[in-house]
């Protein structure tokens, strides 16, 4: 009996060790084959990849769904993440269509609206998509081909006004999107101007200010005109003091003055001045910007200022710098500015009161910033937050009621950025 117990207890060590090898082998094999967290997206390095400017280069790149359709090809310069700057905005439902230089909104169901812009360097589209629970899904298509349009929505965001854009069919003419049934309706009249890379505001009244923009010639026009929704249809109204393209428009508190900053004028130059439109009118403002900008941003801020920073010139330069507005004063002052040069961002006013500058694209060095920065109105200073996984200017960017959702762009190659990501609040 004592001779039986012992075989036992020796074969029950012998069966253990097997085990335990076994689960070893299986862990170890596991891990060599598992895959990057989804978060990071490549785009964290080792020591031994940095560069001493503090960047790096993407020598590679994962399409998180698996669609040969929509893989990003591999790019340089683009921002390296830090061993103190780790954290990444969640990565979510890729586009259907990679884009850029399009339009969006957010629609009163919820939804966002994206349409048109650039596939490629050289193609446009008039493909719409909306962002629903199930990711993005394709909506009815515009009448024409547009990029760098305006996308605006109205009537308590059940219709949306889009305007203008980058070719010879869409750059004079506006159609209205209804959500509720999922049409396209052309306006009664065209635009009284041609122009693409103008603004839209929509007004406290209902009605829509269309400022500026490119002429079909390329060049910048000053004529401003009013959307009418319940004749759907422009009517004149006085133009700016300065011909702009590339340049802001920002609503003021009081609902009805529109603020216009910047810009490239019809020669061609980048220009520091301002204007608001008042009851009809445009007056130019005495004291300009800090400085010249053009592909700037500007966002109204809690306490009725207004927010301006970054731009450059589209090609060779970009800034850094932020200064703000003061409607009472209506002067101009510089605050802290940003650490990278950034043109071609967005800015979104947080439910905290601070401002989220995203992506963006530092044409001086063809630098694409990965890092996002948040302005705090009580410091006026920037600091860092959440880093994107995918580089990307000319870029919409969203807030909902409970996350931002960035997406498309142009990270530097030829290929329109595919993905969006979101930022939780």
């Amino acid at each position: 009996m004592k001779q039986h117990t012992i075989i036992i207890i020796f074969t029950i060590i012998a069966l253990s060790a097997v085990a335990i090898s076994l689960l070893a082998y299986f862990i170890s094999h596991s891990k060599k084959h598992e895959l990057a967290p989804i978060s990071t997206l490549n785009t964290t390095t080792t020591a031994k990849n940095q560069l001493t400017n503090g960047f790096t280069t993407k020598t590679s790149s994962t399409n998180q769904f698996n669609n040969p359709t929509t893989s990003i090809s591999t790019y340089t310069n683009v921002q390296a993440s830090t061993s103190n700057q780790s954290a990444f905005w969640n990565i979510d439902m890729p586009l259907n269509y990679g884009r850029s230089k399009f339009g969006s909104a957010l629609l009163a169901n919820g939804q966002i609206f994206v349409a048109g812009g650039y596939i490629n360097s050289s193609t446009i589209i008039s493909r719409t998509e909306v962002y629903t629970s199930t990711g993005w899904q394709l909506a009815t298509s515009m009448k024409a081909i547009r990029a760098t349009h305006t996308v605006t929505a109205f009537a308590n965001n059940t219709k949306v006004l889009v305007a203008g854009g980058d070719t010879t069919a869409s750059v004079q003419a506006a159609e209205v999107y209804d959500i509720v049934n999922n049409t396209w309706t052309s306006t009664v009249n065209n635009m009284s101007a041609t122009r693409d890379s103008h603004t839209a505001t929509l007004l406290a009244n209902g009605q829509i200010l269309i400022a500026g923009g490119w002429s079909l010639s390329h060049k910048s026009v000053s004529a401003a005109e009013l959307y009418i929704p319940s004749l759907n249809s422009f009517i004149n109204t006085t133009s700016m003091n300065i011909a702009r393209a590339y340049l802001t428009s920002t609503l003021l508190s009081d609902g009805s003055t529109v603020l216009v900053t910047g810009g490239v004028n019809a020669n061609k130059n980048l220009v520091s001045t301002a204007e608001l439109y008042i009851n009809g009118s445009w007056i130019l403002i005495s004291n300009s910007m800090t400085q010249t900008r053009a592909y700037h941003a500007a966002v109204l801020l809690n306490d009725g200022t207004v927010l301006v920073a970054g731009g450059g010139d589209g090609a060779t330069s970009a800034y850094s710098t932020a200064e703000f507005y003061n409607p009472i004063s209506r002067n101009f002052t510089a605050v802290g500015s940003m650490q990278y040069g950034r043109g071609a961002l967005t800015l979104t006013l947080l439910p905290s009161g601070k401002v989220l500058a995203t992506g963006g694209a530092d044409w001086a060095s063809n630098i694409y910033p990965l890092v996002c920065e948040l302005y705090d109105p009580v410091t006026r200073t920037w600091s860092n937050t959440l880093m994107l996984n995918q580089a990307r200017s000319y870029h919409q960017t969203v807030l909902t009621s409970t996350f931002i959702l960035t997406m498309g762009g142009i990270n530097g190659n030829a290929s329109q950025v595919i993905s969006s990501e979101r930022y939780n609040l």
